[in-house]
């Protein structure tokens, strides 16, 4: 008797356990139509997530970065503010943006090589010391690091 109750408080607390692990990994949902792809642009660290960034823009993959990359309250705003709730519309201004000034996309590089690095739980920064006025900040939301752009958007665009 002893046996079966130590049995089913053992197997009972496996099955808490199991719920858990399975609520912890469950994959982030979807925004904007878009899947997290965790395997291919991983965001568990600071670093990680801007070589992410920088890896969805090398593939051309600007919904992506928006969409599972960037601050999502921030791009949730620019979307609703800026482009009249078209997702599909900041997409295509940014990704003419980057293809017309690739010199960004050089720095966030410059940012990720040479840059020295601050972190706490929630946020991180890059500075490099010859562009004192300038740094890449993320942030952690619910386990995930995201770029994060400290520009408000410009309700009269």
């Amino acid at each position: 008797m002893r046996f079966a109750v130590v049995f089913m408080l053992g197997i009972s607390g496996l099955i808490m356990i199991s719920a858990g692990w399975a609520q912890q990994n469950k994959p982030p949902p979807a925004r904007y139509g878009i899947e997290a792809d965790l395997d291919n642009y991983p965001q568990a660290e600071p670093k990680a997530a801007l070589e992410s960034v920088l890896k969805a823009i090398d593939k051309k993959k600007i919904d992506y970065l928006l969409a599972q990359l960037s601050d999502p309250k921030w791009v949730d705003s620019w979307v609703q503010k800026v482009y009249g709730g078209k997702f599909e519309d900041m997409v295509k201004e940014t990704t003419t943006k980057l293809a017309s000034d690739p010199t960004e996309v050089e720095e966030l590089r410059r940012f990720l090589r040479e840059g020295t690095w601050e972190a706490n739980d929630s946020d991180a920064r890059a500075t490099l010391k010859d562009i004192p006025d300038r740094q890449v900040s993320l942030r952690k939301v619910e386990g995930r690091w995201y770029l994060e752009n400290q520009k408000k958007p410009d309700k009269g665009k």
